[in-house]
């Protein structure tokens, strides 16, 4: 006899949406995966800004360059500094050669901090002193600046010096002899005693032959991308246009860097004039953040310079927008530069490592991206590369940042 079963039919409930939990796992996913775009877009337009600027600055480099071998006369490109930050570059424009200023001549002397006792204060002849030469005039035009070159004698046979203008005042009427100080001592020590302010009785060179500014051709400057600069004390540049350990003529110390910075190349496609002096030149392209506000901390943590320049101001600012920083700091920055050092940070800096930078949390500061444009002055050729990442030492600085543009190798 078959037993029959009954089935006790199942109802499945129907749902018509999702629960809470649900939703808010979904918006969850959703925000993180947003959150996560976001942060690659801004760190792809980061990149995209520096590679840019890099680019702008290989073009012009190498558009001067074409230039001059295609006129078949020497061209070049000119390098602004920033108004608002006094040690970077944000703008460039295409220039033609100098032009030459002999008037008037010349007497050779060592330096007399105290005029009135005629007795030089140094055995170097490093002061010269011209009559009817209008450097005044140059100067209140704009056209005479420290940083340009001075040929003593004028002709073949002369040496280029690289000159500073601190003696002209242009705030008073021209006096009748107006001086110009050379930047390293002349290459004559002179036949007079090492007390004697005037260095030669006879024989002195009284011509002379001052290169002026180059002209600028009729185009708008070129400006590098928004929030993208030319780092002066990331770069490896020619020794006439690095800081000085004087502070600047107006009492400031901001312009511690040559007004104009000018790379000319030949007919033959090389580098000539006070850029070439270099051998290489390697331009650090960063983003302005970090080198703001890493440089500001960086140099508050120096040990200061001693002794300071008479009537130098207690406090220095390296940007308009920058911090108040003791002189003595800012010139202990300066000398570091000046021992062939660069401030040229590695990719993250952990604050264990880094006790002059502020707290940033529990995560290390991670620097954006930077390139380096290089010109390689006997040949003429630019290129555009990485830094090199490499801190051995972990003082947060890199010892060998320009390493894959001298060497040709590329990064992993």
């Amino acid at each position: 006899m078959q037993t029959s079963r009954r089935i006790t039919p199942v109802f499945v409930a129907n749902r018509n949406g999702f629960t809470l939990v649900e939703l808010l796992i979904v918006v969850s996913i959703m925000a993180l995966l947003l959150t996560m775009t976001l942060m690659a877009v801004n760190f792809s337009r980061d990149s995209e800004r520096v590679v840019s600027a890099a680019l702008q600055v290989q073009s012009m480099l190498s558009g001067a360059r074409d230039r001059a071998i295609y006129a078949r006369e020497p061209r070049g490109v000119r390098f602004f500094v920033d108004q608002d930050n006094y040690r970077a570059v944000t703008s460039m424009v295409y220039i033609d050669p100098s032009e030459y200023w002999d008037k008037g001549n010349i007497q050779l002397q060592r330096p007399d901090i105290a005029p009135n006792d005629n007795v030089a204060d140094s055995a170097n002849v490093t002061v010269v002193a011209g009559a009817q030469v209008h450097w005044w005039e140059l100067k209140r035009r704009g056209l005479l600046f420290d940083g340009l070159r001075v040929r003593i004698p004028k002709g073949t046979t002369g040496t280029w010096y690289t000159i500073s203008t601190q003696l002209i005042d242009i705030t008073n009427p021209p006096s009748a002899t107006q001086y110009l100080v050379l930047q390293i001592p002349y290459a004559d020590p002179g036949d007079t005693k090492v007390t004697s302010v005037k260095a030669f009785d006879s024989g002195g060179p009284e011509d002379y032959e001052l290169e002026l500014p180059a002209r600028i051709l009729p185009m708008d400057p070129v400006k590098l991308p928004a929030d993208t600069i030319i780092d002066l004390d990331g770069s490896k540049l020619p020794p006439s246009w690095r800081p000085s350990f004087a502070v600047g003529s107006a009492g400031t110390g901001n312009a511690q860097y040559s007004q104009f910075m000018d790379v000319v190349f030949s007919a033959r496609g090389t580098v000539i004039g006070g850029a070439a002096a270099g051998g290489v030149i390697h331009f650090y392209i960063c983003d302005s953040v970090d080198s703001l506000s890493l440089k500001d901390e960086f140099v508050k943590s120096l040990t200061p310079y001693t002794p300071l320049p008479p009537g130098a101001p207690p406090t220095l600012t390296l940007s308009a927008n920058g911090q108040n920083i003791p002189t003595g700091q800012v010139l202990t920055f300066n000398a570091l530069l000046q021992a062939g050092n660069y401030f040229v940070p590695t990719n993250e800096i952990y604050t264990a490592n880094a006790p002059w930078l502020p707290e940033h949390d529990t995560d290390p500061y991670l620097v954006r991206n930077r390139r380096v444009v290089s010109i390689f002055t006997q040949t003429g050729a630019v290129s555009s590369s990485q830094i090199y990442v490499n801190d051995a030492d972990s003082d947060c600085n890199e010892n060998d940042p320009f390493r894959y543009a001298e060497t040709g190798e590329t990064a992993k």
